[in-house]
């Protein structure tokens, strides 16, 4: 009631001047509010942005592991060169294996029967199935792969998850739960 009396006994330019003030002061506060709105719009679409990004981010590291990396390995164990190198591996280490197994089965005799015995009589006779087991290994390792180049075009971009989504579609299994059809013997009759 007190501003109310205050303000009757005020001059005509003192109420002008006061209004004047009160509508800068508004204006003041319009302003202030309105850039306040533009910052809490501007953080609520940081903010979503964010959430889509983490919730991306998410869905891909989850189909990276359950998907990605397997198919990625079986990639790599499917390619022929694999195969190959792995046979060549294989056949070198079981000759070297056999070779160190008749060495050492003629040392045995050697011990026992006084010496005389040789590898003349092996088929590995003068062969150095070591250095032959290391150069197959060696070849293996330096093989490159179709797949690797695939591979490494897709991890070398921003959006790898996606293109290696493109490289290895999903594909139903046509028979889940161990290869049990729909029915899987549950008619219920005998």
């Amino acid at each position: 009631m007190r501003s109310a009396f205050v303000w009757t006994k005020l001059s005509p330019a003192c109420r002008y001047a006061e209004v004047q003030t009160r509508d800068v002061v508004v204006t003041d506060l319009t302003a202030r509010l309105s850039v306040a709105e533009k910052r809490a719009d501007a953080a609520v679409e940081v903010k979503d942005a964010l959430v889509s990004s983490c919730n991306q981010l998410e869905a891909d590291r989850e189909w990276m592991r359950a998907h990605g990396i397997a198919r990625i390995v079986e990639a790599i164990m499917n390619a022929p060169k694999t195969a190959a190198g792995v046979e060549m591996v294989r056949d070198r280490a079981r000759d070297a294996g056999f070779k160190a197994g008749y060495n050492r089965c003629i040392g045995h005799l050697n011990v026992m029967s006084k010496g005389g015995h040789t590898d003349e009589r092996s088929g590995f006779h003068g062969v150095d199935t070591e250095a032959l087991l290391k150069a197959a290994e060696a070849s293996f390792y330096d093989t490159p792969l179709a797949c690797e180049e695939e591979l490494d075009n897709c991890l070398e971009a921003a959006d790898y998850v996606d293109r290696l989504r493109m490289l290895y579609p999903d594909v139903e299994e046509e028979n889940p739960a161990g290869g049990a059809g729909g029915d899987a013997g549950t008619s219920g009759t005998k």
